[in-house]
């Protein structure tokens, strides 16, 4: 009788399952995901007879985080369970015909315009003109001013599958001062946020923006 009890004691002390898993923590919705079962019964003599995953899914359709539970039931009836998060998602897909930034000269003079074009940007709204802070200066004139935030605007114009919008450069003769330039566009297209940049070099100064000067 002492020995039937001894060994009962000794069966009820030894360990529960493990139950044990592995899966990404972030998936994009509709990816395959996978999972890795890493599951063991440390009793000598015994081994896992049952898994029930709750909450598993080979892909996520919405975006959200999903809890994914894994029971484990051995030959002797103990249990365990583990829970991990998976967070699903959307990653935007690149516009159909990827937009091209481009300049109708990369070197210009203080005067001078040029044109900033959008290309295949078929579907673009909110399209803004980023430009460096030096080309939005107001020039004094004897008659007057020109107040170059407002000419620079950034209004595109649509002219067959490009946006344009023309660019004035500065007259004065430190402002803006040679060198190289980063401009940009942002726009949305299909609810997503787009962006691209462009540099373009100042050198010198226009004849007449000379003689305007003067």
């Amino acid at each position: 009788m002492v020995a039937a009890l001894t060994l009962l004691l000794a069966a009820t002390a030894a360990p529960a399952p493990v139950a044990a898993f592995s899966a990404p923590a972030t998936v994009r919705v509709g990816q395959s995901v996978t999972y890795v079962d890493h599951s063991y019964d440390p009793a000598p003599g015994h081994h896992i007879t049952l898994r029930i995953w709750i909450g598993r899914q080979s892909s996520f359709s919405s975006p959200g985080s999903y809890s994914v539970t894994l029971v484990v039931e051995d030959d002797r009836g103990l249990m365990s369970s583990v829970s991990h998060t998976i967070t699903a998602v959307r990653v935007a897909p690149p516009p159909q015909n990827p937009s091209t930034l481009s300049l109708s000269s990369t070197t210009v003079r203080r005067g001078d315009a040029f044109e900033v074009t959008l290309q295949n940007a078929s579907g673009a709204q909110n399209i803004h003109l980023v430009l460096p802070p030096s080309f939005l200066e107001t020039v004094q004139l004897p008659t007057g001013s020109i107040d170059y935030a407002q000419v620079n605007q950034g209004d595109f114009a649509a002219a067959g599958g490009a946006l344009t919008s023309t660019v004035w450069v500065p007259w004065t003769v430190s402002s803006p001062a040679d060198g190289s330039y980063s401009l940009s566009v942002t726009w949305t297209e299909g609810g997503v946020q787009h962006s691209l940049a462009a540099a373009v070099t100042v050198a010198g100064t226009d004849q007449l923006a000379v003689w305007a000067q003067n």
